[in-house]
């Protein structure tokens, strides 16, 4: 080997050397210039760099929505009667008024008209004792200023037709005679060639009180003492 292959080969290396140096300085200086985005310089694998990608899922809620509670329907003012129907229905344990004794709707006319033309006559206890009834029900019947229309007067004298129809049926069961308005009607009528119920072993057996006396009704004078006629006429000669 020569002096001037030896010195060739020494320059080269050393020129290598410097190369060497400036790239490995430029890589180092090129990665601390970038932000670390983590904690330790040491090196991250690549699945670690990589953003995750998983969707985002809304927590499962196990319980279920409970229902809105509904909103409370707006309470009108009640009226007077809608009160005391209250009051009345709480006194009977729940129950509405329904008296077992009930007056007819002509019945009901008629006491208000007694009362219109003479109130310091026909007083409430007379008219409840005269026509068999509490003076509750007389001061009800008073009382209402409701008057009917023709169409539910109808209704109402159908309906009364119809309850005193059942009424007369109970009792010709019980060997009642029936009076000849609910003959008419065809209650307690018998089958050919039989017999009627009322008119067998079981007749008149049990007691009917009418809603009225035989007599007339009674009134009250001026001085608070109750009058009656003299003379009393049954019912019975009156009819005829």
């Amino acid at each position: 080997m020569t002096c001037n292959s030896c010195a060739q080969k020494a320059l080269s290396l050393f020129v290598r050397s410097f190369i060497t140096a400036d790239a490995l300085f430029s890589r180092r200086t090129a990665a601390h210039s970038q932000t670390a985005r983590f904690f330790s310089t040491s090196p991250r694998s690549r699945d670690q760099e990589q953003p995750s990608r998983t969707p985002f899922l809304p927590p499962k809620s196990h319980a279920k929505a409970k229902p809105l509670p509904p909103i409370p329907a707006r309470r009108e003012k009640s009226e007077r009667w809608q009160i005391d129907k209250a009051a009345v229905k709480e006194k009977l344990g729940g129950e509405a008024w329904n008296p077992r004794k009930k007056l007819s709707p002509d019945t009901m006319e008629g006491i208000r008209h007694l009362h219109q033309t003479a109130p310091h006559r026909f007083t409430t206890s007379i008219l409840a004792q005269y026509f068999k009834v509490s003076p509750e029900a007389i001061r009800r019947i008073l009382k209402s200023k409701w008057r009917p229309s023709d169409e539910e007067q109808e209704e109402r004298i159908r309906r009364w037709d119809q309850r005193g129809e059942r009424i007369w049926s109970n009792l010709v069961e019980l060997g009642v005679k029936p009076p000849k308005r609910w003959r008419e009607m065809g209650v307690g009528k018998a089958e050919r060639g039989s017999v009627p119920k009322w008119k067998g072993k079981r007749r008149n057996t049990v007691a009917v009180q009418d809603s009225f006396n035989e007599d007339i009704i009674p009134v009250v004078e001026k001085d608070g003492t109750r009058s009656t006629p003299e003379h009393i006429t049954p019912l019975f000669e009156r009819l005829v």
